[in-house]
């Protein structure tokens, strides 16, 4: 048996939900109950599709990089791909087995993630909980939580797509779903698509885009999907308050995904923080504008704030490692958004956001195309709006 058919054997017995046939592909008990725990989870989750395929030219003799490639239903756009190491034998009668199951420690050439390790890899037995727009994924542990929270991640997701569809943007690329991991154990919020990371202690919750799996491991430039994590132990969703809690967060991470398709270049050039943040800040918010209010001027009391300053375009000052300095910046780009959508029409400033994700290198075309302003004019008049909504900043 080639390791191809190993692999269309494995992809069946997932389709048939057929466990037995899924583990006759595996040597040893230690293997096989990894596997046995992974392939119990995999067959909760919606796949439209769901397959192994070895990329070309992998780590060498027996030791294969394997795609588990899967499109969730309603979720994803195109397949995306997990990256693993397979080690492989040939047993009596040349027939291949595996006998070790690895993630991928660094992704495929021409990839630009290894998008290992999912949920169905690090929970023993995980919730699946699918609520119109969105699938939400958390140990089953927490089946109760998610199960109460689901219906408002839902909500959330639906208040995104009617605001894009009401503003009247152009919605051809525009994301219809989203998958969403709750975890609250940050060592295990930190890792989830991303092995090896650093833990960013402010961050709350993070979307990452999945690009769209290629036979070949080529980079195509665009989004297949996008995966969310939230930490469930913050105060969104623990609080007497939570309802309104995760519906916002929910918005604000949503809303990352539902542009993410729009992204075809920014792997080469960064698109503006102020940009994708203000975007999720806005939506997050934009139905409640004396809320948004009170959260500004609570975050920006005292904050100094004259003619030199404007939100924040690079990631790494961005994402300060004060708190103080981290919300400023994201109360900031906000109002920069909400300005614009209140100056230019909202349909103009999400025209401007795609225009933004699909090509960051010429945000002087997009302030003139969608605004028929330059850059500076734009700034000028979103410093008198911050100050008007902002009176308790300090000058400069």
């Amino acid at each position: 048996m080639s390791t191809k058919a190993v692999y269309d054997s494995m992809t069946k017995a997932i389709k048939e939900k057929d466990e037995k046939s899924y583990l006759a592909s595996f040597e040893g008990e230690q293997l096989k109950a990894q596997q046995r725990k992974l392939f119990r989870n995999l067959i909760k989750v919606p796949f439209q599709v769901a397959r192994f395929e070895e990329y070309p030219q992998g780590h060498g003799s027996g030791h294969m990089v394997v795609a588990f490639v899967h499109q969730i239903k309603g979720v994803d756009a195109a397949p995306v791909a997990e990256q693993y190491v397979f080690t492989f034998k040939e047993s009596p009668g040349a027939h291949q087995v595996i006998t070790d199951v690895k993630g991928s420690a660094e992704p495929y050439t021409g990839t630009h993630g290894t998008n290992f390790p999912a949920p169905w890899d690090v929970y023993n037995d995980m919730t699946v909980v699918q609520k119109g727009r969105v699938v939400v994924i958390s140990d089953k542990q927490h089946a109760a939580d998610t199960e109460r929270f689901a219906p408002y991640i839902s909500q959330a997701a639906d208040d995104d797509v009617a605001a894009w569809n009401h503003s009247g943007a152009n919605t051809s690329q525009a994301s219809k779903g989203a998958l969403i991991v709750l975890e609250s154990k940050r060592k295990v919020y930190s890792q989830l698509y991303r092995a090896g990371n650093k833990n960013d202690s402010l961050e709350a919750g993070v979307n990452m885009a999945a690009e769209k799996f290629t036979p070949a491991g080529r980079n195509e430039m665009e989004a297949g999907g996008s995966r969310i994590v939230m930490d469930s132990s913050e105060s969104r969703f623990t609080s007497p308050a939570w309802r309104s809690g995760v519906k916002e967060i929910s918005r604000h991470e949503i809303a990352h995904a539902l542009v993410a398709f729009y992204d075809h270049e920014s792997r080469f050039a960064q698109i503006p923080s102020w940009v994708s943040e203000g975007f999720a800040g806005y939506m997050e918010s934009r139905d409640d504008s004396a809320a948004s209010k009170t959260e500004a001027a609570r975050t920006l009391k005292g904050y100094k704030f004259d003619p030199s300053v404007y939100p924040v375009s690079d990631a790494e000052t961005f994402y300060a490692k004060t708190g103080r300095e981290r919300a400023a910046n994201y109360t900031l780009a906000r109002l920069a958004i909400e300005y614009m959508a209140k100056k230019y029409g909202e349909n103009h400033a999400f025209e401007f956001v795609t225009a933004e994700y699909n090509d960051p290198n010429n945000q002087d075309a997009a302030f003139q195309k969608y605004l028929g302003v330059d850059y500076r004019t734009f700034m000028a008049g979103w410093q008198k709006y911050v100050r008007t909504e902002v009176p308790g900043m300090a000058k400069g």
